[in-house]
């Protein structure tokens, strides 16, 4: 396993360097951005929406978006497996519950490679590959791997996060840290690699635990780099997953947000004497696109939506706007968002939106 990381000195203009011994050097940025026009509304035009009223599906927490080469939509929710077409059309639930071949017991994970869907089945430890139809066409086994869980598939093989629990006698009403490890499975069965390592915090105390920090894993579209974020406070890090090292880490000043706590949080605190959260995490979503990330934050205006950082592929900041639409970001691509919004009737809906000139 490869576990160097790299600690090369990166240099840019107008910007300063901060040495951290072990890791890629962190990348500094200003409070503001490059762009004259930061701070803007995105200026957006609707396309198509997605309602569940014809009731051949429904809507109760749709998740990780995913976008194949021809337009074709598939979003996770409960006990479906969606497929819509470019324009938004329903066209199938590829779910079917069970546990046989293609067949998914509880909660699972998919990922998109070509005209490959590939989706793990946490509850059997079972992952299959079908065609974008959902149609089953391998079965590949994972009871001898310690896998974790399915973040994407790359050309070579699949890359799998799996989270090191410390033992039950550090479970004392605390915070613990928490390593979380990124392995690359060869598709042809050879050694298993270690491509990058993190770590968060948990509470944990007897026989439960509550995640501290966030966790974020995305592959770049050209399946080369890996986009991460671990932990509450402002800073990415990036994954050459050919060389198993993170080459970048930046960040830039970032004003906190009071978090609202939440009625199970106050539930589990009161029981547990876990801390109170006094902020809420920095970063609540990564999204590569054109050799650009967008970085959704925790900063959210009633009347302009969700604040969107965008970094070059440098790790520059160059760029900030709110999103213009109220709902929260699934998926960006070459002049279109996607979004989950909600309707004043609880509706959930997902909505596609042309990104127009900015206003």
């Amino acid at each position: 396993m490869k576990k160097g990381l790299g600690t090369g000195l990166i240099i840019l203009a107008g910007m300063s360097v901060i040495g951290a011994l072990g890791f890629a050097q962190i990348i500094e940025n200003p409070t503001k951005p490059t762009a004259e026009n930061a701070g803007r509304v995105l200026g957006l035009s609707e396309i198509w929406r997605i309602v569940d009223k014809g009731g051949e599906f429904y809507f109760q927490s749709p998740r990780r978006l995913q976008i194949a080469f021809d337009g074709t939509i598939f979003v996770a929710d409960e006990k479906e497996f969606l497929k819509f077409s470019a324009d938004g059309k329903f066209l199938k639930n590829i779910y079917k519950g069970g546990q046989g071949p293609g067949e998914i017991s509880g909660t699972f994970f998919h990922s998109i490679l070509g005209r490959e869907l590939f989706i793990q089945d946490l509850n059997s430890w079972r992952l299959w590959r079908t065609d974008l139809d959902g149609v089953f066409q391998e079965q590949i086994d994972l009871k001898k791997r310690d896998a974790g869980y399915l973040i994407g598939v790359v050309p070579e093989g699949f890359l799998f996060q799996r989270v090191i629990w410390p033992p039950r006698s550090e479970w004392t009403g605390r915070l613990v840290d928490v390593p979380y490890v990124v392995d690359f499975h060869p598709k042809d069965g050879s050694e298993i690699r270690e491509v990058a390592r993190f770590h968060t915090r948990a509470f944990l105390s007897g026989g439960s635990a509550t995640s501290w920090d966030s966790r974020i894993n995305v592959i770049s579209p050209d399946r080369k780099l890996l986009y991460a974020y671990f932990g509450r406070d402002y800073l990415i890090e990036v994954v050459d997953l050919a060389a198993g090292k993170i080459i970048k880490r930046f960040k830039r000043s970032y004003p906190k947000i009071p978090h609202e706590e939440r009625r199970w949080e106050a539930d589990f605190r009161k029981k547990n004497g876990s801390p109170k959260i006094e902020y809420e995490t920095d970063i609540s979503g990564l999204f590569p696109v054109g050799g650009k990330i967008w970085v959704a934050t925790s900063t959210e205006d009633k009347a302009k939506g969700r604040l969107i950082d965008v970094f070059d592929r440098d790790g520059r900041f160059i760029d900030t706007f709110f999103l213009g639409s109220r709902g929260s970001l699934m998926a960006v691509g070459e002049g279109f968002i996607i979004c989950q919004e909600t309707n004043e009737d609880e509706t959930v809906i997902i909505a596609k939106y042309r990104i127009d000139s900015p206003q």
